[in-house]
């Protein structure tokens, strides 16, 4: 736009002016929110709000303690052995041409529990009084994994029976045994897996 000027008694002057550029929106940030179980297997879900102004992109990503989880740039995240023991949350940044991009973040969930693939053990030995019996068990993962043993006649637990290996007393003699394998590994989930029976055991 041309502006002309005249001062009594002076000549005129003519000036260019320029309209400044109009000033972009400031982005209304949401605090996202996180649902679902926090155990590996199970998918969280989030909610990122509605931002604004209108036009304002939003991008997505999953963190694990606050660092970033590769690929996980969706709304949903399915949680894996990975993040065992870690806490996760969701952080969302929205842009917009001309504003300044502004990013928000959820709450932290709960510490992730990891699952343990478990292994059916199996008895080898002579039902029969006198006789040893002895657990195998196959490797559990991820290791390595605590394992803890129960022998059981007819389905009750033999007190003190805790061992790899069980001796065959008079009190099993007319009953089955079986042995039950308990794994523990810090921030995971304990599980426990029965074998099958024994012969009934002789005298």
């Amino acid at each position: 736009m041309r502006v002309t000027g005249r001062l009594t008694g002076s000549p005129s002057v003519d000036q260019e002016v320029y309209a400044g550029q109009p000033v972009a929106p400031r982005i209304t940030a949401v605090k996202p929110t996180v649902s679902g179980t926090t155990t590996a297997g199970s998918t969280l879900t989030a909610k990122s709000g509605v931002w604004g102004p209108s036009g304002v992109a939003l991008a997505y990503r999953w963190l694990a303690n606050g660092v970033a989880i590769s690929g996980a740039t969706a709304k949903t995240f399915v949680l894996t052995n990975a993040q065992a023991g870690k806490t996760i949350s969701f952080k969302v940044t929205g842009s917009r041409s001309g504003s300044t991009s502004v990013s928000s973040t959820s709450l932290s969930t709960a510490a992730v529990r990891g699952v343990l693939t478990a292994r059916k053990p199996t008895i080898t030995g002579t039902a029969q009084r006198g006789k040893v019996l002895t657990a195998n068990v196959l490797t559990w993962t991820p290791s390595p994994v605590t394992l803890r043993y129960q022998w059981l006649r007819d389905g009750v637990a033999i007190t003190g029976a805790t061992g790899r290996t069980h001796t065959l007393t008079s009190g099993s003699v007319g009953k089955r045994i079986t042995v039950r394998v308990t794994g523990s590994k810090t921030s995971y989930i304990t599980r426990s897996s029965t074998s099958g029976a024994t012969a009934v055991v002789k005298s």
